[in-house]
């Protein structure tokens, strides 16, 4: 039923039995939120297992939870605080009383200068929903400013903006174990056997005992191969095909009246902006036959339990939220929301994506989702953290803050667990961006592409080294605990958060209380700061598994299915939007003839800085470019031969794999490498609603490279 692995993550055999030690905790890489069970031996890591019995993985894991942890002790590992004292020296060792000071002393300086909206908070993923809040606490009460966000920015915040507006939560709406209980899946933009291979496996699983797969993606991915229907659609053209669907289930009469009338308004509006979308339209501008999206719009309407999966393929999209807006219009109009095996199922990236937006690290909204512009809520907070006033316009995102360092507008950045220079878009803009700031500060586990730009460096300890919480997928609130001491003077993020809102409050002339001597004292005040999502989950509530938000009390079981009473808004009713397909940006021509597609592997994740200093990176050691057998003719390529890969912004050089997984006129390139980043080649255009950028459609050209051959890889 499961994929098994050989074990290749031990380090050392145990001395004796009793030098074993072993932790209950959750694995650190995507949003499923896999239970495992870490071994250590002389402080050492002796071996992972998957936690028996524990949803949401009941014993099983993947090659990277189960050989991916070897990062833990890897020699990048950052030990001591850093910090460049002027921008044309190197970094320097110091302690956390000089890095502290140098920090807080010339970001007080800063926003006294130019203002709070000068500075910028980048909140991690990777971090813990304790850490999260911390860090939005310091940007809005502390310096006063929203310009704080994470990595959902680029990869769901289109989701979140189209099922925030239409059904009020920009979550999983149903569990993962409720795949089961599927009579059909759609599946779109997600190679989801190797991206999330827990729950691939299950819709596998659910697939071998009846239901129906209808995939929906431009590659021949692994997970297509399960699926009755695969809908290989051009690149870009996602929303039209959705709106094709959309139109055939009502010309059809396979909407669902009864529910479009007690719980959706829009609907003639929707309908009205669908009349352009024929099948025979659909056909042309998709590249999928009508009888093919007349026979997935049956499939999907008429299923009892249908329900949608999505991921980054359908979001990372300069029209990434008319992209899943379509998606929210279908799931609308057939009623396929508030009941067992149906739903809108975006799956989350990072471990703990869905927690940090959660924790209100998002320039727009609050722990919980609360509006910054709403003066309630605001009262509420200031009230909460002991503060006058908060700041009331809605704040820059990441993409944002990127663009507004490169004009001046931001001179501070202080960032927690992130890359931008592996992550961003088009990254000679980015190296522009980070080079024009005053004070830039990377707090994080191990040294990567963006410390090296840094004014100050704070080392961090990682998953293993605290305790805390994540939140997955499906809306789990998990724990995570400590089994090991960090490496040299490495702290929690939390406790170097408290130390730097103390610090800088002082700093600022602010009265508030920074004095928190546990993450579990900081989740207490979580609970209080969001009680419809999180009063009922306590530390205690979690200790063996954990509880679904929203639980608004300790007697409450938590909540599988969303909008069963209702749904999120002020009417309790859900509104279609008009999705508007709009081509894609840049389109190939004579000098730039393939599209770029770029996206994860099974064996690593996001820019590698974990997986790459773990046992996977034997497993996948090197940058394999897909090519389709016919662009290889076409170009003289041979599968491992060594390629330059074109795009107007750059190159990169790496081995082709000639497979016909990408189709003729599509490239797809793995974004793990940062020897030959993907990010490279990609656009700085965005999303107009999310400020997502486009990472799926770039133009790009391929070539023998003529030098790369003799050329020793670099090393990482």
């Amino acid at each position: 039923m499961y994929y098994k692995f050989k074990d290749v993550v031990v380090v050392e055999e145990a001395k004796t039995k009793n030098d074993i030690r072993k932790v209950h905790t959750t694995c650190p890489y995507c949003g499923v939120g896999c239970q495992i069970e870490i071994y250590f031996s002389s402080d050492r890591l002796f071996k992972v297992e998957a936690f028996d019995e524990v949803p949401p993985n009941y014993g099983a894991l993947c090659v990277k939870g189960k050989n991916g942890l070897g990062f833990i002790e890897s020699d990048r590992r950052i030990t001591q605080p850093l910090i460049r004292r002027k921008k044309d020296r190197d970094l320097e060792p110091v302690n956390w009383d000089v890095a502290l000071d140098f920090m807080v002393r010339r970001l007080a300086d800063i926003i006294k200068r130019y203002g709070p909206d000068s500075t910028g908070f980048f909140s991690s993923a990777k971090a813990t929903n304790e850490e999260n809040y911390l860090m939005q606490k310091i940007a809005r009460s502390v310096v006063g400013t929203n310009n704080v966000d994470h990595c959902a920015r680029l990869c769901h915040s289109t989701s979140g903006v189209a099922m925030g507006r239409s059904v009020g939560a920009g979550a999983m709406t149903n569990t993962i174990e409720e795949i089961q209980a599927n009579d059909v899946m759609l599946i779109v933009g997600s190679n989801i056997l190797d991206t999330y291979p827990i729950i691939g496996i299950q819709m596998k699983k659910a697939v071998q005992n009846g239901a129906r797969m209808i995939v929906v993606d431009p590659r021949n991915t692994t997970i297509a191969r399960y699926a009755e229907l695969h809908l290989g659609l051009r690149p870009g053209s996602d929303t039209v095909l959705f709106n094709g669907i959309g139109r055939y289930i009502v010309d059809a009469g396979l909407q669902n009246n009864t529910f479009i009338e007690k719980n959706v308004k829009g609907f003639d509006e929707w309908l009205k902006s669908v009349e352009l979308y024929t099948l025979e339209y659909t056909e042309k501008i998709t590249g999928i036959s009508a009888e093919d999206v007349r026979k997935a719009a049956e499939m999907y309407a008429r299923a009892e339990r249908g329900a949608i999966y999505w991921a980054m393929g359908a979001t990372q999209h300069a029209g990434g939220t008319d992209n899943v807006q379509s998606l929210v219009n279908l799931a609308l109009i057939t009623g396929k929301l508030g009941k067992r095996g149906t739903g809108l199922n975006p799956i989350r990236g990072q471990n703990n994506v869905q927690g940090a937006g959660d924790m209100g690290a998002l320039p727009n909204v609050f722990p919980g989702g609360g509006n910054v512009t709403d003066s309630n809520v605001r009262r509420y907070y200031e009230g909460l953290w002991g503060v006058e006033r908060l700041p009331e316009n809605i704040g820059l995102g990441l993409t944002d803050i990127i663009e507004g360092t490169r004009v001046g507008r931001i001179k501070a950045i202080y960032l927690m667990g992130e890359d931008p220079m592996t992550s961003e878009p088009y990254q000679d803009h980015v190296t522009d961006a980070l080079n024009t700031l005053e004070l830039f500060v990377v707090q994080d586990i191990l040294l990567n592409e963006t410390t090296s730009y840094a004014d100050v460096v704070l080392p961090a300890a990682c998953f293993a080294e605290k305790d805390g919480t994540f939140i997955n997928t499906d809306r789990r609130v998990q724990r995570i605990r400590k089994a090991v001491e960090p490496p040299g003077e490495a702290r929690p993020d939390w406790e170097i958060l408290s130390e730097v809102g103390r610090r800088l409050s002082v700093k600022l002339n602010k009265q508030q209380k920074w004095d928190y001597n546990s993450p579990e004292e900081v989740w207490n005040e979580v609970r209080n700061a969001s009680p419809s999502l999180f009063k009922g989950i306590s530390y205690a509530r979690i200790e063996s598994k954990g509880v679904r938000w929203p639980c608004p009390a300790e007697e409450h079981p938590g909540t599988e299915d969303l909008f069963v009473e209702g749904f999120n808004t002020p009417s309790k009713k859900a509104q279609l939007f008009p999705a508007e397909y709009s081509p894609p940006v840049e389109i190939p021509d004579e000098k730039y003839p393939l599209v770029l597609n770029t996206g994860r592997v099974l064996f690593h994740w996001h820019g590698g800085t974990m997986s790459r200093r773990s046992k996977l990176a034997e497993l996948y050691p090197e940058l394999l470019v897909e090519v389709n057998p016919n662009d290889a003719e076409r170009y003289g390529i041979r599968d491992k031969d060594y390629i330059n890969v074109v795009s107007r912004r750059g190159q990169i050089t790496a081995r082709a794999k000639v497979t016909d997984r990408s189709p003729e006129g599509v490239v797809f390139v793995p974004i793990h490498f940062v020897e030959a980043p993907a990010n490279r080649l990609t656009l700085n255009v965005y999303d107009h609603k999310a400020r997502i950028p486009e990472y799926k459609n770039s133009a790009v050209r391929i070539m023998l490279s003529r030098d790369a051959v003799a050329k020793k890889k670099e090393s990482f």
